[in-house]
């Protein structure tokens, strides 16, 4: 293990993470909040000096194979989540670490759950950077770094392979630091573009920028105690639909279709259609359901709420346009199953994602024919590709360290004094599917306030492990990882 190239890096990310940081200082001092800019300026600095340190660290001769990639990975998340969390503290906003840990994790892994119970008293600054660190952590972290790691002799690919997962990332690109250039600028350009929308709507440049930046990094915070029905808007709830859904779909996909001109190319994914399809199903059922409940007077407004709510939370947004907490429990169920389906394969969304879904159900179709012509050969195919045996069976072992995960987070986060059962497990599903606001206490109105510090970290590792696709933590706890006779 090459620990000093591993030091190195991780001081370039302090650099990088350091430097976001100046927008928000900017925000702060448009709005002369003169604490809110002495909070940021020392995080700055101290992450500099930090970053300084390990950047001194002496250079060792070699080059990041996967296991550097993977310690690379994980380091990052966890130190971003902790700077991330030094603005709150040092500002008074969120005085105690832990609960400025879990937000700035919330933050970060674009989970959207927050301790918060007074959002719009924060002053407007911490507003911009709880809305910023979901962007940071939209597109990954990681992704900004390939873009300048490979100046520094660092590999950008093994980083990137180690964070991905099923993604459409591969050694045919001919440099990853210029895929990723081009993957932010289709960023940068889908929430410009988000914003201006917003604008048009009526919402003021601060509001639609937070919104912007949670709804293409599919997170959920809002400056808005409550949230995107603060707004009242048909208009604004398509708007942000329409680009949560965009922010579900692979940004490769995406960055290709638009370099090749070629929108097709979206639709013809098998993922993606399958992912539209499950939608589209979820809106139309639950729009039914609440028609029969008479949770409301119109179809109209039934399918309204049906289509934002089902787009929010399948992509593990979180933004709500009404309590879904409060309407029928089938239809609640029927929500939290969509958000364990999550989005597609490199895209901002959590859960387990529409292509392993895809494989397990091709996987019991192809068992079902074989039942009745045992020697036959059906292979499973996804985009007229044959998908490996390996990959068929990672992707089931996927969903089930991923109910493993969530049934033990459970059982944990029930024990706390401020939690019951319903309340811990939905809290330990919404962590693990990056999804954010779940039912009970910790619904869409609710917080998460109440839990204690031990069950913070539990749900802020929760979402790190959610975020990164448990292989890439799981693979840490391997003594095989640390082997020094390991080179790769």
């Amino acid at each position: 293990m090459n620990y000093r190239i591993v030091a190195r890096t991780l001081g370039t990310m302090l650099i990088i993470l350091a430097f976001c940081m100046i927008p928000s200082i900017i925000v702060g001092m448009y709005y002369r909040d003169i604490k809110s800019v002495d909070a940021f300026s020392a995080a700055f600095i101290l992450m500099v000096i930090i970053a300084l340190i390990l950047r001194n660290v002496e250079k060792k001769t070699g080059s990041v194979h996967i296991r550097e990639g993977y310690l690379i990975v994980v380091g990052t998340w966890i130190i971003a989540c902790i700077c991330c969390a030094l603005p709150y503290v040092f500002s008074g906003t969120i005085p105690n670490f832990f609960d400025a840990l879990f937000e700035s994790t919330s933050g970060v892994t674009t989970t959207g759950a927050s301790i918060l119970t007074d959002i719009e008293s924060l002053p407007k600054a911490m507003l911009f950077w709880r809305g910023f660190t979901h962007w940071m952590g939209g597109l990954g972290i990681l992704t900004m770094a390939i873009a300048v790691l490979p100046a520094l002799g660092i590999s950008g690919f093994q980083m990137a392979k180690a964070e991905a997962s099923y993604s459409e990332i591969s050694k045919s690109m001919p440099k990853m630091a210029d895929t990723a250039k081009l993957l932010y600028k289709t960023y940068f350009i889908l929430t410009a573009i988000c914003i201006v929308l917003l604008m048009i709507g009526g919402l003021g440049f601060f509001d639609a920028s937070t919104h912007a930046f949670s709804a293409i990094a599919t997170g959920g915070f809002s400056p808005k105690n409550a949230s995107v029905s603060a707004f009242n808007s048909l208009y604004v709830e398509i708007v942000l639909a329409v680009f949560m859904v965009i922010g579900s779909i692979s940004f490769i996909l995406l960055f290709t279709a638009f370099q090749k001109r070629k929108p097709q190319l979206i639709l013809k994914n098998q993922e993606v259609r399958f992912f539209l399809a499950l939608l589209g199903c979820g809106i139309i059922v639950i729009t039914l359901m609440l028609c029969a409940e008479g949770s409301y007077g119109s179809f109209i407004e039934s399918f309204r709420h049906s289509f934002f709510q089902s787009i929010s939370v399948m992509t593990t947004t979180g933004f709500y346009s009404k309590d879904y907490a409060l309407w029928p429990a089938h239809v609640v169920l029927l929500l939290l199953a969509l958000s364990i389906c999550g989005g597609c394969s490199g895209s901002t969304t959590g859960g387990v994602k529409s292509i392993r879904i895809l494989i397990s159900l091709k996987i019991t179709i192809t068992e079902y024919k074989k039942k009745f012509h045992p020697r036959a050969v059906y292979p499973v195919k996804i985009n007229g590709s044959v998908v490996s045996n390996e990959n068929c069976v990672t992707a089931c072992n996927y969903i089930f360290l991923f109910f493993v995960f969530v049934i033990i987070g459970g059982i944990i986060l029930s024990v706390d004094p401020g939690a019951d059962l319903l309340t811990g497990f939905t809290a330990s599903l919404s962590s693990m599917t990056n999804l954010g606001p779940g039912i009970a206490k910790v619904g869409p109105t609710g917080s998460y306030a109440f839990f204690g510090s031990f069950s913070k970290v539990v749900m802020s590792c929760q979402m790190i492990i959610g975020k990164l696709e448990i292989f890439a933590v799981l693979i840490l706890f391997s003594r095989s990882f640390w082997n020094p006779d390991n080179s790769r």
